[in-house]
């Protein structure tokens, strides 16, 4: 039976298909006319063979007669046919003979027809059976197509109800974005009339931020003030005293009254950075692979990330581990702490960023909704907000706290590095994989500014303390440092055997921002001068590639991170 198609199927298709049915049927009852006619000859045929089998038995038999009668005429010396005595008999004998061979001549003639017949119902015949051959040929083909329809009729007919189904989950899922797109408009209008209040507040708040600022300037000048007339006396004491007060030990024995100005006066001037000289400490992380440090802001603690699924924490003065922490699928491409030293992120190509608790170990929050590995991970400075850049070239701006995400921005080039130009990470900036960086407003999500800065790849960006220069690493073989501000180039940094590893090499400025720091693929460590632009130290403590290197808040230590397992001190 032929399969009717579904209701509300009409495409053209269909339609094919059923004139090829209706021809086949046409076919059909051709070939079956054709054999009827078939079985009629061959009836015609046997018949005609019965008559050619009788009159054959018919004309022996005549003939049989005529032999006996000839026969008969010699036996009886030939009156019977020749006339020579009973003239009665003999007429009679003759006329039988006659008729009889009228009547053989007759069978002969019918016989001949016969033959003639039958063999043009052969002729016919094979014509009729090579006909019938090709067409069972054809019928069978044509069943192999009638098959085929029908198969393709029912993956068409399956696709439909696929389609269907998809389409109705679609308008599902439309009614549902819908909805939310509906709450969303609302919570745009309560979030904009929060913004005008907040900006009233802001602008309360700046007003008197400055005059803070002022007048905190005013106490720096005058401490600033202090020190230099006791490094004046101090200096006219005895050198051994100038030391002192440049490494903060004063004594009241030396200065009097003047102590307690002191003390706040070395305080203020203790994050001076040095260039570090030796390796003090070796830290084994027990990875195959390194591939980003970060230090808590204390110093206290330092947290390992790398080709392993968990998170190495170590103390940071003795090189002890605290904690191994579990959690990702996959590698861990970023760490960062945020910098009240509570929380500890991880960026990791199983698409997730993770957080845990540092003082109880324990995972907090995982961040899910890249579709590709996520390779940056930074807190802002209250840890209330999130950065993470992945490979599917998104940035996304996550709230801690209830573990959403709120902003995404699409950077359109891929990116190795982001980092913060302010506290809140108001605005950011990437390193990009076309030579690029650019900054961005993470609220709006608009790019503010770009520049192609660099012949190659950028492999990471590093922003100062106050915000106002950027340094970037590039695979060309530079650092240079950036205004945040206009993107201009303030300075290049360069060193002839200096080669960054294409994959990790993050470069670092010093917390007073005198030194510029960065790792080779040599395994040396690089320490330029930014004033001046000059190397001012090599340090070849490293047997594989530098991933990472970064300072200390005090500026006094430095920690870097080589590809191959081990995390080196120095000072």
């Amino acid at each position: 039976m032929i399969a009717q198609p579904k209701a509300g199927s009409t495409g053209g298709w269909e339609a094919r298909i059923l004139a090829q049915l209706e021809q086949r049927d046409m076919r059909v009852s051709t070939v079956a006319r054709v054999i009827e006619s078939y079985n009629r000859l061959a009836g015609k045929v046997g018949d005609f063979a019965s008559h050619t089998r009788a009159s054959e038995a018919r004309t022996r038999e005549i003939q049989g007669e005529h032999e006996r009668l000839l026969e008969y005429d010699r036996a009886t010396g030939g009156g019977m046919i020749g006339g020579g005595g009973g003239g009665g008999s003999n007429a009679i004998a003759q006329q039988r003979i006659s008729e009889l061979e009228k009547e053989v001549d007759g069978l002969k003639e019918e016989r001949t027809l016969l033959y003639r017949t039958q063999a043009t119902n052969a002729q016919r015949l094979l014509e009729l059976s090579d006909r019938m051959r090709e067409t069972d040929e054809r019928m069978q083909q044509q069943d192999l197509e009638i098959a085929d329809s029908h198969e393709a009729l029912r993956r068409a007919n399956a696709k439909v109800d696929d389609m269907g189904a998809a389409a109705k989950e679609k308008d599902g899922t439309i009614e549902i974005l819908q909805d939310e797109l509906s709450a969303l408009q609302l919570e745009i209008v309560q979030i904009e009339e929060r913004c005008s209040r907040l900006q009233t507040e802001n602008d309360d708040l700046v007003k008197r931020w400055l005059k803070k600022m002022n007048e905190e300037a005013e106490k720096v000048n005058e401490v600033t003030r202090e020190l230099e007339l006791i490094k004046r006396k101090s200096a006219a004491v005895s050198p051994r005293m100038s030391g002192a007060v440049e490494e903060g030990v004063l004594d009241e024995r030396f200065f009097g009254e003047h102590a307690a100005t002191a003390v706040a006066a070395a305080a203020a001037i203790r994050g001076v950075s040095t260039v570090p000289r030796a390796a003090v400490g070796k830290i084994d992380a027990r990875m195959e692979e390194l591939h980003s440090i970060a230090l808590s802001h204390d110093g206290e603690v330092l947290a390992v990330g790398g080709q392993s699924n968990a998170v190495k924490v170590f103390d940071a003065q003795t090189g002890d581990s605290i904690y191994s922490l579990a959690g990702c699928l996959k590698g861990v491409n970023h760490v960062d702490i945020s910098a009240d030293g509570k929380l500890l992120v991880a960026a990791s190509s199983d698409h997730t960023a993770r957080i845990w608790r540092l003082d109880t170990g324990r995972a907090w929050k995982t961040l899910s909704g890249h579709i590709g590995g996520v390779m940056t991970a930074k807190f802002n400075s209250n840890a209330t907000r999130l950065f993470t850049y992945s490979q599917d070239r998104t940035v996304k701006v996550w709230d801690v706290a209830r573990g959403l995400c709120v902003r995404t921005l699409f950077t359109v080039s891929g990116c190795h590095d982001l980092a913060l130009l302010d506290a809140d990470g108001a605005r950011i900036v990437t390193a990009h994989m076309d030579n690029s960086v650019r900054v961005w407003d993470s609220a709006s999500g608009k790019r503010v500014a770009e520049a192609a800065v660099h012949r190659e790849q950028v492999m990471s960006v590093s922003v100062s303390r106050l915000g106002s220069r950027i340094l970037t690493n590039s695979y060309d073989g530079t650092l240079k440092l950036l205004d945040a501000r206009t993107l201009a180039v303030l300075a290049v940094l360069s060193a002839p055997a200096y080669r960054p590893s294409r994959n990790w090499a993050r470069a670092s400025l010093s917390p007073d921002e005198r030194y510029a720091m960065a790792g080779s693929i040599d395994g040396k460590l690089y320490v330029w001068d930014v004033a001046t632009g000059d190397l001012v130290r090599t340090l070849d403590f490293h047997k594989s590639a530098v991933c990472d290197a970064l300072w200390s808040a005090s500026g006094t230590r430095v920690y870097s991170a080589e590809k191959n397992r081990y995390i080196l001190i120095l000072q």
